[in-house]
């Protein structure tokens, strides 16, 4: 955590530093951060610990948890499972396991609350960051108090909730002197989750828009004006940056992980420019090609099966015929990015279920920036995507969530109209279609992967 926060002061003196020479003045400082992390703090504010969204040292004490409440009490309570994913089975975990450090736990925040505490001093957090801690009790916006009681937690570990978009407090006075500011006062403005500020800042804000997240992983969120609860128990139930927006969630898993791992396997050591190559592959390739398909990970969201292990599988024609054409390289590129469509494809037709009509389709992040992906996307989808110009899309969320704390603007539909620009990739009908026959085939092939 320590070299987390010398990496944030690092990157805050540069910014300072670019901007001297404009004399630029610094109206606001906000935060967003990774969803699921989770901080302990002692009495004295300093960290107990602070674990990533992969720490899943929740699984030795998920019991606990299963013996106090069934899957749909708890799910009904804070719309998110398996326990082993979230804050309440770590601490849970600390209880059991180092008793010596839980009693000098006094604090408990999610990461982006540790974010505006070492900025400002103040204990806070909002719903989109409370809401997936597994102690946010989804329906009374507020500390489940059934949860805190039934496992005999101190209410006082959870800090006051306010809306993302709220001013909190200002930068504490000892970083204004590191950062060599001359303004007095810089006031800190809560956002939250990274996903959701994702979402303002790819424009996805009103009942029927999804959003999709196109990052290490890949969450799809449909927004809707009050919680819509799944009857599998399956897609998770949170909040949107904006007061009274929910979201409904499902989450196709590790997409850019994939993407990543195929580039540094096998285009790294072709090309210094993995991702220009790939975007000349897929340009000069057609659809399922020599019926080449990859099973990397992406796929429809199934929180119930979180353990079992799965085969990475490549599916292509073998070279039994010398004089037969088979795939090459960009065929086998192609299908790794045709796989994270497929997922992503799975995960939106489950959420359309949920919406009276999807009004409209977002997308932004590290792989939007690709645009033969989006078209192929956009075609799998069979919907138009709307991508924004700048694609670092929570950066752009969190800057709105300034304008909006500190009244710049009235409303998130204004700034967006004003200041938000976009480019529209257009679904082909024809190579829908095609991608109708395509995905049947690795669907019907994945069923036997699966069994791997």
């Amino acid at each position: 955590m320590n070299n987390l926060w010398n990496t944030i002061i690092l990157g805050i003196k540069q910014v300072i530093e670019q901007n001297k020479a404009k004399s630029t003045k610094i109206i606001g400082i906000s935060t967003c951060a990774q969803r699921i992390g989770t901080v302990f703090l002692d009495q004295q504010g300093s960290v107990i610990y602070g674990g990533p969204n992969i720490d899943i040292r929740g699984i030795d004490s998920a019991y606990l948890i299963e013996d106090e409440f069934s899957e749909e009490e708890l799910f009904n309570i804070t719309g998110h499972s398996p326990s082993l994913l979230f804050s309440l089975a770590r601490l849970l975990w600390f209880k059991e396991e180092e008793e010596l450090l839980y009693q000098k736990i006094k604090h408990v925040l999610m990461l982006d609350d540790w974010l505006v505490y070492q900025l400002s001093g103040k204990y806070c957090t909002d719903l989109s960051s409370a809401a997936e801690s597994q102690f946010l009790d989804i329906q009374k916006r507020k500390w489940s108090s059934d949860i805190i009681e039934t496992f005999d937690l101190d209410p006082g570990l959870f800090p006051e909730i306010v809306d993302s978009g709220t001013i909190v407090g200002e930068l504490k006075q000892s970083l204004s002197k590191k950062f060599d500011l001359a303004q007095d006062h810089v006031p800190i403005i809560k956002t939250g989750g990274d996903t959701q500020a994702s979402l303002l800042g790819m424009g996805a804000i009103e009942e029927g828009n999804i959003g999709i997240s196109l990052g290490t992983t890949a969450p799809l969120q449909l927004v809707t004006n009050k919680p819509i609860y799944d009857s599998e128990y399956n897609y998770w139930i949170s909040f949107h940056s904006i007061k009274g927006k929910w979201l409904l969630e499902a989450h196709s898993g590790n997409t850019g992980t994939a993407y990543n791992w195929f580039k540094e396997c096998f285009l790294n050591n072709i090309s210094n420019n993995s991702d220009n190559l790939m975007e000349t592959y897929l340009k000069n390739t057609d659809p399922g090609v020599f019926s080449t398909y990859a099973f990397l990970g992406p796929e429809h969201m199934n929180i119930k099966n979180q353990t079992s292990i799965k085969r990475g599988v490549f599916v292509f024609q073998p070279p039994i015929m010398v004089s037969e054409e088979l795939p090459k390289i960009e065929n086998f590129a192609r299908s790794v990015i045709e796989n994270i469509a497929f997922g992503l494809y799975e995960n939106y037709k489950g959420l359309q279920k949920y919406a009276d009509s999807i009004t409209k389709t977002c997308c932004a992040g590290g792989m939007s920036k690709s645009n033969e992906f989006c078209k192929i996307l956009a075609s799998v989808l069979t919907t138009d995507l709307i991508i924004p110009i700048v694609n670092d899309s929570s950066f752009i969320g969190t800057a709105i969530n300034v304008l909006m704390g500190l009244n710049y603007y009235r409303d998130y539909k204004t700034i967006l109209n004003d200041l938000m620009n976009v480019n529209i990739v257009k679904k082909n009908p024809i190579l829908s279609d095609v991608y109708r026959n395509i995905y049947n085939q690795w669907k019907n092939l994945k069923n036997k992967v699966d069994d791997l």
